[in-house]
């Protein structure tokens, strides 16, 4: 949705009243965390696209809510925090993982307090890899009591999270699903609900009639298997009502793979929810699936007004980062080709050169690129 609304916003020739409208927002205090991440949304967007201002005010927000911790701050403001840490991560890649582990390391060690953030670091490990974060963290421990003290936050955010200290309660998350303002608290629940409360909250989603409701409801499930009859999820992914149709194919993605593997090629073939079911094939895909995916993927239309092909494509890229998965060039060079992300042609670029299946004379036309950092990037590359 941001990035259709931010296509939007391209169509205009001057998008600095937009823009400033937008930053004047968010630099707002008490923002409702769904609300907060839109905004986010848009001025990363902002930012992959150049904009200094955008990014200025990504950053100063950064500050001005880790300035925050040291105080007694609400839920909310931590929330939003973890949610910009994410953002700041996508749009900067590990060295801005390294400066706010720092940072935030910092504040745990001479506050002698808990993060309380860890959905920041198990994005971060999706993001960069499990590998490349664990052995970084344990690697600065040793040498710095900043990362240690994050390193130790993390832990003991799990120990909490056990006990119940802070963490929503079933009431707490039906209650603001009513009010639309549910989704921050979702992502909390999923890492801390007992099995029981998963199950009175997955039958409590499905009786619910009024859409809008049933889909806050749904929204912990995307980060935690779904607790009842799997068929339910299937009759979700065939409502009528477009979000719950997405979530539904969120929700597939903790089914046995085999399940969703059928799923998937089943609607491939009959060319229905072709952008969800191929993304939902990118997390259970089989070496005999190139060819649906590949001619899938050349399938879809791509364009600005439209943007289904812009997550599919983030799906299908991940598969990058798994060498245990053997795939043609061709899929991802398609991609390269297609993609109206300058931020994603520039992560594909980068797995690809370092699965060495980067052509060439493809590293030497993003010389040429209109993306600042894919130059730069060649011309290192190019050097050696």
């Amino acid at each position: 949705m941001e990035l259709f609304l931010y296509n939007a916003i391209s169509l205009f020739e001057d998008r600095s009243y937009f823009e400033e409208a937008i930053i004047q927002k968010f630099m707002q205090k008490n923002l409702d965390t769904w609300l907060f991440d839109q905004l986010c949304e848009l001025l990363y967007l902002f930012s992959v696209d150049g904009s200094i201002r955008a990014r200025e005010s990504l950053y100063e927000k950064y500050n001005t809510l880790l300035g925050l911790l040291s105080h007694r701050t609400n839920r909310v403001d931590k929330d939003n925090l973890e949610w910009l840490c994410v953002w700041l991560t996508t749009l900067d890649g590990f060295p801005a993982f390294k400066s706010i582990l720092q940072q935030l390391g910092e504040y745990a060690f001479r506050k002698s307090d808990i993060v309380d953030i860890d959905w920041f670091y198990f994005n971060a490990k999706n993001k960069f890899g499990d590998k490349r974060v664990d052995t970084y963290l344990q690697k600065n421990a040793i040498k710095s009591d900043y990362i240690k003290s994050f390193l130790n936050s993390i832990s003991q955010t799990k120990i909490q999270n056990r006990q119940g200290i802070d963490s929503p309660t079933l009431e707490e998350v039906i209650k603001a699903s009513r009010e639309k303002r549910s989704r921050g608290l979702a992502l909390r629940f999923a890492k801390v609900a007992t099995e029981e409360e998963l199950i009175k909250l997955a039958k409590y989603s499905i009786e619910e009639i009024n859409l809008d409701i049933k889909l806050e409801l749904l929204w912990t499930f995307r980060n935690v298997r779904f607790p009842l009859d799997e068929q339910f999820i299937f009759e979700l992914a065939g409502n009528d009502n477009e979000s719950i149709r997405n979530v539904a194919f969120e929700m597939m993605q903790h089914l046995p793979s085999d399940t969703i593997h059928d799923f998937a090629i089943n609607l491939i073939k009959q060319k229905k929810e072709l952008a969800n079911a191929l993304s939902l094939l990118c997390f259970c895909y089989k070496s005999e699936d190139e060819t649906v995916l590949l001619e899938g993927i050349q399938s879809l239309t791509i364009s600005y007004e439209d943007g289904g092909w812009h997550g599919l494509f983030m799906d299908v890229e991940r598969l990058l980062v798994n060498r245990y998965v053997k795939i043609n060039p061709s899929v991802f060079i398609y991609i390269y080709r297609q993609t109206l992300c300058s931020y994603c042609r520039h992560t594909l670029i980068h797995k690809m050169f370092k699965r060495k299946i980067l052509p060439q004379e493809i590293l030497e036309e993003c010389l040429h690129d209109s993306y600042e950092d894919i130059r730069k990037f060649a011309v290192r590359k190019l050097k050696k």
